[in-house]
């Protein structure tokens, strides 16, 4: 049990105390309802009067305000990009609208609400908060009369801090340090809403969700060759186990005119953001100039070369380039979050290509057109007409000779 002490003015500063920075991209498979929260009934000195349960909240996270993440896109947006760049979202607990009339059953009180992070968070205990944490600043509680008389409870944090492993498996040293964007894992995020209803101290009633925080890019593509044709360049490469890499969303190309400029100009309808593919990854732009990796190396969406190709797809072939220029190209593979793998560049020259009439005519492919003519010699004038007649004539009596001799031999057997 928790004094009521505990739940006025130093809630506020426990839970600041205890925050650490906790969002960031990864996929969320977030639940309408919270799950596996406890629940009973209570009321003012014990008696029975409150008749809330974990059904009867919901708990959704939010990119656009009013706008909760479905299943899909919690799962496309937290990811390693949405982390590094700290993107803003919210958490939005409310009543289902059919609980709205319990509100009658909690007297009024000096109770508390609280949302916190961590497993097994259901029935926090000051000795438990190494466990789990709250929002900074006190920004994750709230009296429950307040809550109640407004239905909902809205918490501006951002990508980064929700992205936070605050329960990480212990190192040989058996100390667990919490992870955050570049921890490069896939782990689950639990958000749990505690609700204080008679202000006694203990929470009654608790109601959870949670995330899949995705930071694990795919492995790269190997057995990667460029090889150089007209105009082009042909990018073949070894699927990957998709046993293995089960988020496999695809592949992608990237390349750039000699290392450094972009290959296709970007889309002057779109503000200039895009070039004629778009990217089926997402990256932070802040963290490519922070380390210097711009163009194919830092995976910038401008350099993309390739539509989204299928899990199954091992080749592509690059067209519209300039023979007799080097590229710098390199195949990605993307997982369903969005995250990249790390490009591994590699170089090649489009070259032009002989037809076979080319070689025929040219035995110096350096000197089209200077091998000699050959057995076939072309008429240099139109025959006339009378000469065409005569020729057909002649072939004509000559088939007729030919015929009549054939009956006289006959005859003579």
């Amino acid at each position: 049990m928790m004094s009521r002490a505990w739940l006025r003015a130093p809630v506020v500063a426990a839970f600041a105390v205890v925050a650490v920075a906790l969002l960031a991209p990864g996929r969320a498979q977030a639940q309408l309802l919270g799950t596996g929260g406890t629940g009973t009934t209570t009321g003012a000195g014990g008696s029975s009067g409150t008749t809330f349960g974990p059904s009867d909240f919901f708990i959704g996270v939010q990119q656009v305000p009013g706008v909760n993440l479905t299943i899909l896109d919690a799962g496309r947006f937290f990811n390693k990009a949405h982390c590094e760049c700290s993107t803003p979202v919210q958490i939005f607990v409310a009543l289902q609208p059919t609980s709205v009339s319990k509100r009658l059953t909690v007297p009024a009180n000096n109770g508390t609400m609280a949302v916190v992070l961590g497993t097994n968070c259901n029935n926090i205990l000051v000795s438990e908060l190494g466990n789990c944490t709250g929002f900074p600043n006190g920004t994750g509680t709230e009296k429950v009369t307040t809550f109640l008389n407004n239905t909902s409870f809205t918490i501006m944090t951002d990508a980064r801090f929700l992205s936070t492993d605050i329960n990480p498996t212990p190192g040989v040293d058996g100390s667990a340090v919490p992870i955050g964007c570049d921890s490069n894992q896939q782990f689950p995020q639990t958000i749990t809403a505690l609700f204080d209803f008679d202000g006694d101290g203990t929470f009654e009633v608790s109601a959870s969700t949670s995330l899949n925080i995705d930071l694990l890019p795919p492995t790269a593509p190997t057995g990667v060759t460029i090889q150089g044709g007209d105009e082009a360049l042909s990018m073949n490469w070894q699927a990957l186990d998709t046993s293995v890499v089960n988020d496999l969303l695809g592949y992608q190309i990237l390349c750039s005119r000699a290392d450094q400029y972009q290959v296709f100009k970007e889309s002057g309808t779109d503000g200039g953001a895009t070039g004629p593919f778009n990217a089926g990854f997402l990256t932070c732009p802040a963290t490519q100039a922070a380390s210097g990796l711009l163009g194919v190396e830092g995976l910038d969406p401008t350099f993309v070369c390739s539509p989204l190709l299928s899990a199954d797809t091992t080749s592509y072939r690059v067209r519209i380039l300039q023979n007799d220029i080097t590229y710098a190209a390199a195949v990605v593979a993307v997982d369903n979050s969005g995250n990249a793998s790390a490009p591994i560049v590699g170089y090649g020259t489009p070259i032009k290509t002989l037809s076979f009439y080319e070689v025929y005519r040219n035995e110096n492919p350096q000197d089209a057109g200077g091998a000699s003519g050959g057995f076939c010699a072309l008429a240099t004038s139109r025959p006339r007409l009378t000469s065409t007649l005569g020729a057909l004539l002649a072939f004509g009596i000559g088939g007729i000779g030919v015929a009549v001799a054939r009956r006289r031999r006959r005859g003579r057997r």
